[in-house]
């Protein structure tokens, strides 16, 4: 199976692919769509899809698994805390933002993108190793090609420039909105009530043995004792392989003619550019250039700051707006373009530099292509021997025989639950963080004695998970835990009646009675909690959650309010509203806090109006089988 993927990974792909197959193969008949229900008929391999936008459940698993491996997080983690689906929006964003860019003719040039990456190298440079080599063998470790990485350079610049452009206008909120912000804030509110506690109950009487006997049943799942596995792990990575690969000289020729089309470069102008937001700034711009200034000074002169000024960047042809692109194409070098007035602006531009058409050398590129066709080598290497790891074990060979012959390291874990962790809850997969849940499926899908497939881990390591030994689950027997059953059942009791008590005490304050005398009866006093506000952590019995049902309430409405131990049964007496006379300083400041966080709201808006735009729907039904169920679901 492995090996007829071979071609798969000269692409760079394989490893993703892989990952895919085991990701469905988790997921069972799911992935399969049947009866076409998921959410706006998104189909079964993608968890989301739009106008021209796909995210493939392999692709964003690949990027999900890199994310959390750095994160130490499982992946069923980090969907029940929102993670998964914050990974997502940003994934979505990121495509939106650069689909509508190439619409608007948006593009950065291969040499921005070269000293991005560069400066990015910097500091991960050391004594003997280039940036360049550094940067390659951050890549391996992650799984990244050098195009992917590449693109998503090229990607983030082109949708920053274009998120500049967009939140250049963003101003804050008027001193009114401040103001009605500021007394929201501070507004305060006096509460009267009295507490119904689950330890007040008395009278509760005791449970008779055969009444614990029909608790444990109804809640023997309380008292299990979970399963345990033990396994052995063997490992195939590529350096077991890296000192039996040769690539020769003819190799490399091969692949460079072979691919010569891709060393190739048409005609490109370098340009220095400026945008301007109306057509006199742009004019007087042009005058000053004129008058032997350069196009920054000229643009501060103008506009009194340098935000308008793009800098110098080489662009192509095609990689230019269609204004742009023939008046700049048909200048000579010195010459000054525009204004031109395009979506984003009126532009000016000064032509730098004509640079004609040329094709980079062999020595130029053969360090690179020796890397490539290395590691296109190891990978197949490592296809062919994990190929040969799935052919010995399917046939009924020992993992001990099939370590020896291909000298695998191992490693046993054991005793651990679905959770991977021992009885103190020490998580014994931490050197497999981003892979856990995937050897876990593994560990508990095959009985003892018997080996999992070949798996591929996020890394590009290959694994085989055997399991040694299993503690079936068993539950604690009633004896053990009569008495833990019995204080259980006396703190149950006690809450449901008073949950009763709460209600009725509601019910007889809304027919008429007092507080006080409503109090009285249940032998508790009526409370007064003075100058409550939202922002401040609230008093004990008091909680966050029954603080914001105050505020979110009417004056003299009767209120049930839950607590720790219990409820409070009370209303709002008195509100009030700060003066706002003394107050000139947290308006302001209002102001300022609104202001940063007012390009991020535009933003916000835009994508999600940009969202309804390409019709961008998600796979929710996906994301909750692969990521929110258990390993045994």
């Amino acid at each position: 199976m492995l090996r007829s993927m071979r071609d798969g990974a000269k692409s760079g792909l394989l490893k993703y692919f892989l990952l895919g197959i085991l990701v469905m193969a988790a997921g069972g008949l799911v992935l399969t769509d049947v009866g076409g229900f998921f959410r706006g008929g998104v189909s079964n391999n993608l968890v989301a899809k739009g106008n021209g936008i796909k995210i493939s459940t392999t692709q964003f698993d690949r990027n999900v698994r890199r994310v959390l491996a750095r994160q130490g997080m499982a992946p069923q983690e980090a969907y029940q805390l929102g993670l998964i689906h914050q990974i997502l929006n940003g994934e979505i964003q990121i495509r939106i933002l650069a689909r509508e860019a190439r619409k608007l003719g948006i593009s950065v040039s291969d040499e921005t993108v070269t000293k991005q990456i560069s400066k990015l190298a910097e500091p991960l440079a050391t004594e003997g190793v280039s940036k360049s080599d550094a940067i390659k063998q951050i890549l391996r470790s992650q799984g990244i090609s050098e195009g992917e990485f590449i693109q998503a350079i090229r990607q983030e610049m082109g949708n920053t420039l274009f998120r500049n452009a967009l939140l250049t206008g963003a101003t804050g909120i008027s001193k009114e909105e401040a103001t009605a912000l500021y007394q929201f804030r501070n507004e305060k509110r006096d509460f009267s009530g009295f507490t119904l506690t689950n330890a007040g109950v008395k009278d509760i009487e005791l449970p008779s043995e055969e009444s614990l006997q029909r608790f444990y049943d109804a809640n023997e799942q309380d008292f299990a004792i979970a399963e345990k596995r033990s396994i052995t792990i063997a490992t195939l990575k590529k350096e077991m392989l890296a000192d039996k690969v040769e690539i020769h000289e003819d190799d490399l020729r091969k692949a460079y003619e072979d691919n010569i089309e891709a060393y190739k470069k048409p005609e490109q102008r370098r340009l220095e550019q400026a945008i301007l937001s109306t057509q006199a700034d742009a004019q007087d711009v042009v005058k000053k250039i004129e008058a032997k200034k350069d196009l920054q000074s000229a643009v501060k002169d103008v506009t009194g700051k340098t935000t308008a000024y793009l800098g110098e960047n080489k662009f192509e042809q095609d990689g230019l707006l269609e204004e742009i692109a023939g008046p700049v194409f048909s200048a000579k070098q010195g010459d000054v373009v525009g204004p031109v007035q395009t979506a984003l602006g009126w532009h000016v531009l000064v032509l730098k530099e004509v640079i004609k058409p040329q094709t980079e050398s062999f020595e130029s590129v053969k360090k690179d292509l020796r890397d490539d066709l290395l590691q296109t080598q190891l990978m197949d290497d490592l296809i062919g021997a994990a190929n040969m790891m799935d052919d010995q074990l399917a046939g009924g060979e020992e993992l001990e025989v099939v370590v020896n012959e291909l000298g695998l390291t191992t490693e046993t874990i054991k005793n651990f639950n679905q959770a991977g962790t021992d009885s103190k809850g020490k998580n014994l997969f931490a050197a497999y963080q981003g892979d856990k849940v995937q050897i876990l499926e593994a560990a508990f899908d095959f009985d003892a004695g018997e080996s999992s497939p070949v798996l591929e881990m996020a890394d590009g390591r290959f694994i085989v998970v055997r399991v040694d030994d299993i503690e079936p689950l068993r539950y604690q027997p009633f004896q053990e835990v009569q008495e833990k059953l019995k204080t259980r059942w006396i703190s149950e009791q006690k809450a449901l009646t008073n949950r009763g008590r709460a209600v009725d005490a509601l019910n007889k304050i809304k027919g008429g009675a007092s507080l006080a005398d409503v109090a009285k009866e249940y032998g508790a006093s009526v409370q007064t909690y003075s100058n409550l506000t939202r922002t401040q952590q609230p008093k004990a019995p008091l909680t966050p959650v029954a603080t914001r049902n105050i505020f979110n309430s009417e004056e003299d409405e009767i209120l049930q309010l839950s607590i720790q131990d219990g409820f409070i049964i009370g209303k709002v007496t008195s509100t009030s509203l700060p003066d706002t006379d003394e107050a000139e300083k947290e308006i302001v400041q209002i102001q300022s806090e609104t202001a940063e966080l007012l390009p991020q709201e535009i933003l916000s808006q835009y994508v999600n109006a940009l969202s309804e735009k390409y019709n961008v729907r998600v796979n929710d039904n996906v994301l909750r089988m692969i990521y929110g169920e258990p390993a045994e679901g």
